[in-house]
Order: structure tokens, then C-alpha cells, then sequence
């Protein structure tokens, strides 16, 4: 009977004390500093000798006082040569240093290129003083039906130079085949 009373008084306790805390506004504590500036539609554009040479537009740009670098969200980047597309470059978030142009996208990056060859991976970076794209993740480079895989790799934004760098796989399919695969 004892140990019924107790129980008994532990759970008014507890009921009364949770009742306690149902009125009381619950205040959200900020995980980090924000943003110093936000700009949404964002678009930059560098140019070479008067000629465009890529041009950067994201959803949203977030730039903070502590840092060179600023924060794109849903970012395309899109090279030309002689002003014509050349290829684009596509991922959720990206990173950006606009005075240097060196740009690391990540989550769910793709480049393809204006003769249909394409690039998918989780991350990469570009580089605006070498003109190439860098990584160290798993790359999966499609060119018609020939698709390569493998660990990092380095590239021109156009894919016309490409180069996979370790656990290379390669499914080639001849000509012949791609005609009988079709009929």
C-alpha cells in the first residue's frame, strides 16, 4: 500500500509539474550568427575581354562579415566560349569567392555540356585561374551510351577534357550494338 502511495504521489507530481511548463513560450535559440546580407534571384556575370565567359545565378546568396565566401543556394553556373553556352553547371548549395572565382558545389552536382556529354557527382570545384573542375568523390561521366565511373577526377567545365582518377569502370557500347539497340 505504501509503494501505491508513493507511485500515486510521483505521477501527480509529474503531471502537475509538466502543466507547469505548457503556458510558458518556448524561445528559439539561433544556431549560428545570420546572415549580414541575403539577396535572392541572385545573378553575377565575368567577363573576359568583353566576352562572357560563365555566368552565376542562385535562388539565394547569403554573405557574412566573417568571411570572404559566399553561400549560394540552388546555383547554376553557365560557361560560355565566344558567347555561345558551352555547358552548365548545376547543384543545391554551393560556396563561392566572386573576387578570386573559385566556386565548391555540393548536393546533387551536375555539369553537362551543350554536345550532351554529362557529369554527376556529390561535389566538386571550380577553379576560375586553372578553368577546371576538381574532385575527390565518386564521378558518374556519361557520353551517349558509354558511361565511366570512378574517384575523383579533374575536367574542363565543358567536359571535353576529362580524367577519372582511381577505381576507373567503364561500359563501352560499339557503334553496331547502339544501332541494333535502337531498332
Amino acid at each position: 500500500m505504501n509503494k501505491l502511495f508513493y507511485l500515486l504521489l510521483f505521477l501527480l507530481t509529474l503531471n502537475f509539474g509538466c502543466a507547469e511548463f505548457e503556458d510558458q513560450e518556448v524561445k528559439a535559440v539561433p544556431v549560428g550568427s545570420p546572415p549580414d546580407q541575403e539577396l535572392f534571384d541572385y545573378v553575377t556575370t565575368e567577363t573576359e575581354d568583353g566576352a562572357k565567359k560563365w555566368v552565376l545565378t542562385s535562388d539565394k546568396l547569403q554573405k557574412f562579415a566573417d568571411s570572404d565566401d559566399v553561400q549560394l543556394f540552388e546555383l547554376k553556373m553557365e560557361f560560355f566560349d565566344n558567347d555561345e553556352l558551352t555547358s552548365t553547371i548545376t547543384s543545391r548549395r554551393g560556396k563561392a569567392n566572386l573576387a578570386s572565382g573559385k566556386l565548391f558545389a555540393w548536393n546533387e552536382v551536375v555539369v553537362i555540356s551543350e554536345d550532351g556529354r554529362k557529369l554527376e557527382t556529390e561535389e566538386l570545384h571550380y577553379d576560375d585561374e586553372s578553368g577546371l573542375i576538381v574532385n575527390d568523390v565518386f564521378d558518374r561521366f556519361t557520353r551517349g551510351f558509354d558511361v565511366m565511373t570512378g574517384y575523383g577526377m579533374e575536367a574542363t567545365p565543358e567536359l571535353d577534357y576529362f580524367e577519372l582518377k582511381d577505381q576507373v569502370k567503364a561500359f563501352v557500347i560499339s557503334e553496331d550494338d547502339q544501332k541494333e539497340s535502337v531498332e
